[in-house]
């Protein structure tokens, strides 16, 4: 892949919020860049590659992506309940059409771009750095917002909401504060892999990243770091290091608890008691809308069709059925759920969600298999954890980051 895209995928992952209508800038420069690929593979006669990376991850993501097909397209004997006013590629079957098309895209890149990072060293230190970076500079910008606030009471797009959360590049605070732990992952994973210049660089970027973190408010990104914290415990050597990591462990849950905990109990309390709070509180959009709302619609639409799923993309479309609704309001705006792999399972069907995430857990097997150092064990869990705790399927982070273990793990002993 030639180094100028590559690296404008790196830096785009960065900034979700770049969009053309519905359409993300990156997913135009990806689709663009597949397009260019075409004619050459056409000129090869429509060779497959079968070899190394391909081999091994291909077959496997195309039969998740012919059964999301197939699944979709049997959604469409289900009653749809669409939204006034939504364009033509959230209407049902382009929504599904379109969602798979960017579950290939991201599949496809993270592929193609680990095929790169392998055959070209120094443009994957490069793309290490740019993404390093990139994350580094957003966390400035969200910091540098909220101190603004704060002095000035002026307020930019990085803070928002009037519990002043920061959210970078992204629309929410939420996916925000689990990419910045992805972005401290891959600082670790490149200072292990190309030893800095400036060593002591590294805690001061990653203090930068804690500060945004933190600011960010993101529940789920505090419960990805203590995730990945318990992987390093599991996986680490020494005892002096299990006995560390265990104490990091023990103060990101302390740092959680104590700048979360009432919000989370906040949550369970309208979850558990949602008729009482929607009395309380009628027509409030964190309650008909968003997690709270599908924590009460996912299951039931699982519980509805446990093997075949509803259909890729079909939530924002099904979720007003009164089947699901059972007494909650419908909504007019197009909601989502938040709630990652918990509704893929209600979309995807639960056989093929639990094959995806396995599939999402080969790096992490490969990487064990190696012997490679801890923190690429830690590297490749940030993908599945990112996904379990609510990232949407099509952004790009997570896909870059086993992207870049991939390029890592049997390194010397893999085809290409």
């Amino acid at each position: 892949m030639p180094a100028a895209w590559l690296l404008a995928f790196v830096l785009l992952s960065a900034a979700p919020i770049a969009k053309i209508g519905d359409v993300q800038v990156l997913e135009i420069l990806q689709a663009a860049c597949l397009a260019m690929a075409v004619p050459p593979f056409v000129g090869r006669g429509l060779k497959v590659p079968v070899s190394g990376l391909w081999r091994e991850f291909g077959g496997r993501y195309l039969v998740v992506l012919c059964l999301c097909a197939a699944l979709s397209l049997a959604s469409l004997r289900l009653p749809f309940y669409t939204p006034p006013g939504v364009s033509v590629l959230k209407q049902p079957l382009w929504i599904s059409l379109s969602r798979i098309f960017e579950l290939f895209l991201v599949v496809y890149f993270m592929l193609r771009a680990a095929r790169t990072f392998r055959l070209r060293p120094a443009l994957f230190r490069l793309a290490l750095d740019v993404y390093v970076w990139a994350g580094t500079l957003s966390a400035c910008v969200s910091i540098a917002a909220w101190a603004l606030v704060k002095a000035a009471g002026v307020k930019t797009f990085a803070v928002y909401g009037a519990d002043e959360r920061v959210r970078g590049f992204f629309n929410e605070g939420g996916p925000y504060g689990i990419f910045l732990v992805g972005v401290a992952v891959v600082l670790l994973l490149r200072t292990r892999i190309f030893p800095p210049v400036y060593p002591a660089l590294r805690w001061v970027m990653l203090a930068v990243l804690a500060v945004a973190l933190v600011l960010s408010q993101s529940k789920a990104g505090l419960l990805v770091a203590l995730g990945l914290c318990g992987v390093a415990v599991l996986f680490s050597g020494s005892r002096l290091q299990k006995i560390a990591l265990a104490a990091l462990c023990a103060l990101v849950l302390t740092t959680a608890l104590s700048l979360f905990g009432g919000k989370v109990f906040g949550y369970f309390y309208a979850y558990l008691n949602l008729e009482e709070a929607m009395a309380y509180r009628p027509g409030d959009p964190s309650l008909i809308m968003g997690r709270i709302a599908a924590a009460v619609i996912v299951p039931r639409m699982i519980a509805e069709h446990p093997v075949l799923g509803i259909g890729v993309g079909n939530y924002s479309l099904m979720r007003n059925d009164p089947e699901y609704l059972q007494g909650l309001p419908p909504v007019s705006e197009w909601d989502l759920p938040g709630m990652g792999l918990a509704s893929s399972a209600a979309e995807f069907g639960i056989p093929l969600t639990l094959f995806l995430f396995v599939l999402l857990l080969r790096p992490l097997a490969l990487s064990r298999k190696a012997a490679q150092p801890v923190v690429i064990a830690v590297a490749a869990s940030f993908q599945p954890l990112a996904f379990l705790l609510g990232v949407n399927l099509n952004f790009f982070y997570p896909w870059l980051v086993p992207a870049f273990v991939m390029a890592v793990v049997n390194e010397r002993n893999a085809s290409t």
